[in-house]
């Protein structure tokens, strides 16, 4: 069932830079951290190639950020394949090449240092644990954060709200003390729903994730600026 979106509230991200600053922050992995978003997009618009199918915008647009399951059966009803064996393949080449090359989007590692350095951090993907784990890992930051969430950790992937409630938890800190930042529409409804302060950050043409604060990139000078302001509470 698709829940209705989170109407936006007023924010102390509505102030830029904010004289707010948080608990704990919770970062999305893929699309957000690193580039694996778009090779998965990639990967899946080959396969469809493949057996001469393609997805809408619409469709595409909707299922970007959502748990592979969901990928997997939008694209076996497209193809007209079974959901099981269409999973195994897309989800094997997928793990074939995740370790290949983990490119970082521009300022992303730079920023959740930063902030890790003064807060405690957090990752909730909608990632399996061993993927998560091995980007983490790949990406040189598995020692950095303060805890992981992967989809096997909660009831309800994201777009509903689990993830980001037990990352809060996980960091001792309430939701909306918790800065969360996200890329795709998926993963800010999530967030929203939990109650966090949300920067988006899209990376993924067609997002249009919904949020208090939309930035281009984490490379942005304002949050630095704004981060280097906060004082340790670790």
């Amino acid at each position: 069932m698709t829940s209705e979106p989170v109407a936006l509230l007023a924010s102390p991200l509505d102030q830029w830079p904010p004289s707010w600053s948080p608990s704990g922050v919770i970062f999305d992995c893929d699309g957000l951290l690193v580039d694996t978003e778009s090779q998965w997009v990639a990967l899946q618009d080959e396969y469809l190639a493949r057996h001469g199918a393609s997805l809408d915008p619409m469709t595409r647009r909707a299922i970007t950020g959502r748990a592979a399951e969901q990928v997997v059966l939008t694209i076996a009803g497209v193809v007209g394949k079974d959901p099981h064996l269409v999973g195994e393949e897309l989800v094997a080449a997928h793990r074939e090449h995740i370790g290949e090359r983990l490119s970082p989007l521009p300022g992303a590692l730079e920023a959740l240092r930063a902030m890790a350095a003064v807060r405690p951090v957090a990752v909730a993907s909608n990632s399996p644990r061993d993927l998560l784990d091995a980007k983490l890992d790949g990406l040189g930051i598995a020692g950095v954060v303060d805890a992981s969430i992967a989809i096997e950790d909660v009831r309800e992937p994201k777009p509903a709200a689990d993830m980001y409630l037990a990352a809060a938890r996980a960091l001792d800190a309430d939701p909306a003390d918790c800065l969360g930042f996200e890329d795709s529409e998926t993963g800010a409804e999530a967030a929203l729903a939990a109650g966090l302060q949300l920067i988006a950050v899209p990376s993924i043409p067609g997002q249009r994730p919904r949020s208090p604060r939309r930035l281009e990139s984490m490379a942005d000078p304002v949050l630095s600026s704004w981060i280097a302001g906060w004082e340790l509470r670790r």
